[in-house]
């Protein structure tokens, strides 16, 4: 089996690649390789590379949600692959919902010597993702936050605490309508526009929100959570618990936030909108989201 580390030095705020290089290279494994990416798309066109040769193969993608979604699409299609998350970039995301302590996935040891478990992806059009599908408001934060990132002295929490406040001054209002395996879903509480909307496999998104609780990563369901636009005040105390995952159940928050378990959702906006897949931002016209059951092994890191 070949372990591939493809490494990516503009994740997070701090290369930390050459430190993480050197502990690769102190296992002392002869089956171990280590590519760098240099641009966007190369951590999907390196790990295709090695998939195409035929032999069993590990990927572990040292980066963010962005790099690992990236390798996943590079790896689907070619049969004993599988992929492990080093979570070193601005979300890092997935790994929360994953069945072992976060450090873990730090341990290079511990990755390659981990054991896989088999999850579900979701399918938009004909990208592919591991986590979240994301429209609307939370979508306009997270491409807002990667172009705050680039401005001076900017650390990864910041650009997003500061995307928030100017994304809900001017980016709350959307219009898309939801249908979930065909069925069209009513804006709640007698609001006129969506303030956003989830489709998830994963728990997190947006560096720690939990914003489907009940999502599972192998029931081959979407879990579909959406909030209409609602006034300013609320959403500021809703921020809590939010974050928290009590939404979705909070007395306050159950009459008009909508959650659903479905195969399949389209997204009616009557033209193109905006989308976030696992973080990395796509413009598409009323997108399709579906289920892919039991479709790819992830690497969880040894006890």
């Amino acid at each position: 089996m070949k372990h591939l580390f493809i490494l990516n030095r503009n994740a997070g705020t701090k290369d930390t690649t050459p430190e993480t290089h050197a502990k690769i290279k102190a296992l002392g494994r002869t089956d171990v390789v280590i590519e760098y990416t240099k641009e966007a798309g190369d951590a999907q066109r390196i790990a295709r590379e090695y998939a195409e040769k035929g032999e069993p193969l590990r990927v572990y993608a040292y980066g963010g949600d962005g790099t690992a979604n990236e390798a996943l699409h590079g790896l689907l299609g070619h049969e004993n692959t599988a992929l492990g998350l080093i979570p070193v970039g601005t979300g890092n995301d997935y790994i929360r919902s994953l069945p072992a302590p976060g450090e873990d996935f730090l341990d290079m040891e511990k990755m390659i010597s981990g054991s896989t478990i088999t999850v579900d992806l979701l399918k938009c059009n004909d990208r592919y993702a591991l986590n979240v599908i994301s429209v609307g408001y939370d979508c306009e934060v997270a491409d807002r936050a990667q172009k705050n990132k680039r401005l001076p002295l900017m650390s990864g929490p910041l650009a997003y605490k500061l995307a928030i406040v100017q994304c809900l001054l001017t980016k709350r209002k959307h219009t898309f309508i939801p249908y979930a395996d065909g069925e069209r879903i009513p804006i709640a509480g007698g609001f006129k526009t969506q303030m956003l909307a989830v489709a998830a496999k994963g728990m997190y998104y947006g560096g720690g929100i939990k914003a489907t609780p009940y999502a599972a990563l192998d029931d081959g369901l979407i879990d579909f959570m959406a909030i209409p636009t609602v006034p300013i005040s609320y959403f500021t105390w809703m921020m809590g618990p939010f974050t928290r995952g009590e939404h979705i159940d909070h007395p306050k928050g159950k009459n008009f936030i909508i959650h659903k378990k479905c195969r399949e959702l389209r997204l009616d906006n009557h033209g193109e909108i905006k989308i976030g897949i696992d973080g990395e931002m796509f413009v598409m016209t009323d997108p399709t989201i579906t289920v892919v059951p039991k479709a790819f092994q992830i690497i969880i890191p040894k006890a």
